[in-house]
């Protein structure tokens, strides 16, 4: 290669680069005529036909089917006004030709082609969309086409949708289900005729239905389908169900007992319902109770008290009945003292706990004794966070001296409810019962397993890493058979250090390019497929899965209240929000108590993770999504397995407590899954700094630039990392790591393979929890011969505080390159690994060879540049292929990874984007070699691993 090739490359690059700049630039005013042209589109139909006005069309037809679209979920139009709209399409062609999009090679046009056509109704579009509903093969386009026909159901487009049933995931079929509840009512269709199929799917589907959809004519077929599943469970064969997986069996019988029960009104008062070791079928049974409340229902329950987790189904069950008639509880309490079962006393004393304001009116002046025994059973049983709540409340002197009376002996006899009482009972209380406020007794902590063989692997690389420069020279110099004196060795080895240098630079931006390209494609991809998506879509019932939002907090007290309103306020149709405070020393958990006025409750936990122990439970009942748990520290891992035991939905999300979700977040996240017919084990959003944003109520009002240069430099590295590696890892099928700020899981995978790494969970602490664990699911699914998929979502956004002091920043970076070294150490067995395909293949070497191991090459040849510079040891083609490697490379790379994150929406003003270009240029004289430092920090003290997270300060959001 000569210089001037060398030069022609750099310039072409640094043309590129100014070509982004402008590209960036020019991409501000395009968004903004595309605003304008929808405008254009949005006011065309809304004049002409709600105000019949007519202008003179500005834009394409194509432009006025998607703004249809759009209008059509705001908008009511009438019979006539649609058919007006429909002859006005018809006559420009645009029917003809998105009813043959139907028909495409492209899953996407075949996808905007249904949502274009939900928009009309006639008998041509009904029976085309029937007819592509039962060619198409791919289910995730099946769901736009049943979202597009759920407004033209009668008897044939229904026999096609039970059709596309038969050999479906339980993914599709449970979205049809949610389509059928609520549409099929609209329509006469005999049922009971397409459901006598023996295919499973279609038993599902129906029993499903049954339960939303009542019939006469169902029950004689529910039951006799319980009997058939009955006598398969007690061994006896059955030609369809023998062939498949006893627990998809057994999820049908649930539902078969569910339809009875609920729908049917069928009291399953048998002994192997009731008494039944499965909690799901003790609750089922309960549950159909609960619509006769009489004091027979009640003492029949009480009979199958047997103290285990059961006894809480049974306890809320009989406290709906007391709900629907208060006279039960007189009833009740007159029954206690002449119950004589252990088992059904505690029972009922489980239920009283909940009702401590009426025992007291009851008994406080006329049966002390009584009112005794019952608070001495809730005690012993740990019922009492009510009864504390009680005391903390303003309660007349008469009734403080009377449980001064009766709980001073229980006190002493009950060491946990004396340490509750410290811990939760208000100061002036305490001296009441001669208490004081203590510190928790914390359990020791388990020891994690011995890191011995880690060190040793450490060591070997350290070591290799060392020699290998050197030792190559003397093999090749040996080869050359050159003789040179001394100084003229050191001189050609740090010569061929920056030679090598180069070529190992190359290496890194020639894949990062490869990266981008599939990372602009995969960008593209995305933003054409969250265009089609309607809300009328979204949130269609049971389209998008249920989420539990697990936010681990550990002193957020600046913070917390903030993020935890953006996470109720956010934009998605079925979840719920876990705060679990990792044994704060701030007041985080105050914060939260007083903010959302919280009340402590009673719990009993499934314990399937194991974990630190949690301290109490936190609710209101006013805000039945938000759960608040406090628990003692063991690490953010720790938190989200105590987040997924409690979890109710099907999916979770792990978030910082210090994050931001944008509103629309979550939907643009699980949205995906509608794009794909494999398994969503996992989904990552793009983390953005928050500092310089202006936060309001929890929402980001709107988004800036920090004014600090650390702020600004950590910026564009989160632009490359998101938008170029993240997006084109996941498009090669080899993404490794889900950010912990923003990651969503699928709360069976994550139960199956243990939760997230712990010492109390599987024996071992880790700092990289996050990456961790979206390796061992994906090693997890890869060796159990999974359909599945690890996606990243850029435009799914979180916002997250970053470091503005140097000292948190070198703690956070030396956390994250302990993490990574712990990783690849644990799971090494996978590197270049053909079992583990593309992760084991590419995904794998990548982090081993350029995020571990080649930052301890990087600073060895940062020192030969150093060296060969000063002592003017390397030539100009030597110093320019350096510069383009390193410096030119790196400034197109930041510069593509801003055009992606600009290209769908302006993220950042005019300034903030100068801003950031001009530290695109600075990042590389400094920047990238102080993070190198850092890593090769972070890889020495992984020898010594402490498993030490390292608090970073809080500044709080700006308002």
């Amino acid at each position: 290669m000569t210089l001037e090739s060398i030069w022609i490359v750099i310039g072409i690059f640094l043309g590129s680069s100014l070509i982004l700049v402008g590209m960036i630039l020019l991409n501000q005013y395009r968004l903004r005529r595309q605003d304008q042209r929808q405008k254009w589109a949005d006011d065309y139909l809304i004049d002409r036909f709600l105000h019949n006005t007519f202008h003179k069309r500005r834009v394409s037809w194509s432009e006025l089917l998607m703004a249809l679209v759009r209008i059509s979920e705001q908008v009511y139009f009438s019979v006539e006004t649609k058919q007006q709209i429909y002859f006005m399409f018809q006559e420009a062609g645009t029917i003809q030709k998105t009813l043959r999009q139907l028909r495409s090679f492209s899953p996407f046009i075949r996808k905007r082609a249904s949502q274009i056509l939900a928009c009309f109704d006639s008998s041509e579009i009904r029976k085309n969309l029937t007819r592509a509903l039962k060619i198409e093969k791919l289910e995730h386009v099946k769901l736009y086409l049943l979202n597009a026909l759920k407004n033209k159901i009668d008897q044939h487009v229904l026999k096609s949708i039970i059709d596309s049933i038969v050999g479906s995931r339980r993914y599709y079929q449970s979205r049809l289900i949610g389509i059928l509840e609520r549409h099929l009512l609209k329509v006469e269709a005999h049922l009971q005729n397409i459901f006598k199929r023996p295919e499973m799917e279609i038993k599902e589907v129906f029993v499903d239905l049954t339960n939303i959809y009542y019939r006469e004519e169902f029950k004689p077929i529910l039951t006799e389908e319980l009997a058939a599943i009955e006598r398969y469970l007690a061994g006896e064969f059955h030609p369809t169900f023998s062939s498949l997986k006893k627990t998809r069996v057994t999820r049908l019988y649930y539902q078969v007992l569910r339809a009875l029960a609920n729908v049917y009104d069928t009291p399953l008062n048998d002994p192997k319902y009731l008494g039944s070791s499965d909690p799901e079928i003790v609750k089922i049974a309960t549950d159909s109770f609960s619509s006769v409340s009489d004091i027979q229902s009640i003492s029949m329950l009480m009979t199958y008290a047997d103290g285990s987790d059961r006894d809480d189904i049974r306890a809320q069950s009989i406290l709906r009945m007391i709900e629907a008639d208060r006279r039960l509880l007189d009833e009740l309490v007159d029954r206690f003292s002449k119950i004589t079962d252990t088992e059904q006393k505690s029972l009922l004393a489980q239920v009283l706990s909940h009702k401590i304001e009426y025992l007291i009116l009851k008994f406080i002046k006329k049966d002390a004794q009584r009112l005794t025994e019952i608070i001495h059973l809730m005690i012993d049983r740990g019922h009492t966070a009510d009864l504390i709540d009680f005391l903390n409340q303003k309660q007349p002197q008469e009734t403080l001296r009377l449980f001064q009376t009766i709980l001073q002996p229980l006190i002493l006899e009950h060491p946990t409810f004396q340490q509750e009482m410290t811990e939760y009972l208000q100061a002036e209380r305490l001296t009441l019962f001669g208490l004081k406020k203590t510190d928790p007794i914390s359990p020791a902590k388990p020891v994690s397993l011995s890191e011995t063989k880690k060190t040793r692997w450490l060591v070997i690389l350290l070591v290799i890493s060392l020699i290998i420069l050197p030792l190559t020279y003397l093999i090749i110099i040996s080869v050359r058979q050159e003789s040179l004196n001394f100084w003229e060795m050191v001189a050609d080895y740090i010569v061929s250090i920056n030679r090598w240098f180069i070529v190992y630079y190359l290496s890194v931006n020639g894949l990062y390019l490869i990266l981008a390209l599939f990372s602009l494609f995969g960008s593209i991809k995305q933003n054409r497929l969250w265009s089609i998506k309607t809300n009328d879509l979204l949130f269609e019932e049971g389209m998008l899965p249920s989420i539990s939002i697990i936010a681990p907090a550990y002193n957020e007290e600046k913070s917390i209240v903030e993020s935890v309103n953006s996470l109720l306020n956010l934009n998605y149709p079925n979840f719920e929000v876990i705060v679990v405070n990792d044994g704060s020393k701030d007041q985080t958990l105050q914060e939260l108590i007083d903010h959302f006025q919280l009340e402590r409750k009673n719990f009993r936990l499934n314990e399937k993770i194991p974990t630190q122990p949690i301290k109490a439970i936190y609710r209101n009942r006013y805000l039945p999504s938000l759960m608040v748990v406090d628990k003692l520290n063991g690490g953010k891992a720790d938190a989200l397995n105590v987040g997924i035991n409690l979890a109710k939905a099907d999916y979770i999300c792990g978030i910082d407590a210090d994050s931001i979700l944008e509103k629309d977040s979550l939907l643009k996240l699980m949205s995906s899954m509608l794009d794909h017919d494999r398994i969503t084990l996992a989904l990552g959003g793009s983390i953005v700094p928050v500092n310089g944003s202006i936060v309001d109520h929890g929402q980001i009002e709107a988004i800036g630039l920090g004014k600090s240069a650390l702020v600004r430099f950590q910026t564009i590295e989160y632009l490359r990392a998101f938008n170029i590696s993240r997006t084109g890892f996941s498009s090669l099928r080899s993404l490794l790591i889900v950010s912990g700020a923003f990651g969503l899981f699928e709360k069976r995978i994550l139960t199956e393979v243990g939760g997230y790494l712990t010492v109390s969970s599987l024996k071992k602490n880790t700092v990289g929890e996050d990456m961790e664990l979206v390796v061992r699911i994906t090693r997890r699914a890869l060796e159990m011969h999974l359909k599945f998929r690890v996606d990243y979502i850029g435009h799914a956004r979180c916002h997250t505080e970053v470091p503005e002091e140097r000292k948190s920043l070198f703690r956070q970076r030396n956390r994250w390159q302990r993490g990574l070294v712990d990783i690849l150490s644990y799971h090494r067995k996978m590197i270049f690994n053909p079992k583990y395909k593309q992760p084991g293949l590419i995904g794998m070497p990548y982090f081993f060879i350029f995020e571990m191991m080649g930052p301890l090459l990087e600073i060895q040849a940062y020192f030969a540049i150093f060296i060969g510079i000063i002592f003017g040891l390397l030539n100009a083609m030597i110093l320019l292929l350096l510069l383009f490697v390193t410096v030119i490379m790196g400034i197109f790379l930041s510069l593509f990874s801003l055009f992606i994150n600009e290209m769908d929406r302006r993220t950042y003003s005019w300034k903030d984007i100068r801003l950031l270009v001009l530290y695109a240029i600075l990042e590389n004289f400094g920047w990238r070699q102080l993070i190198s430092l850092y890593r090769v920090k972070g890889y020495l003290s992984s020898l010594k691993e402490t498993h030490v997270w390292g608090q970073m300060n809080r500044i709080g959001f700006k308002k």
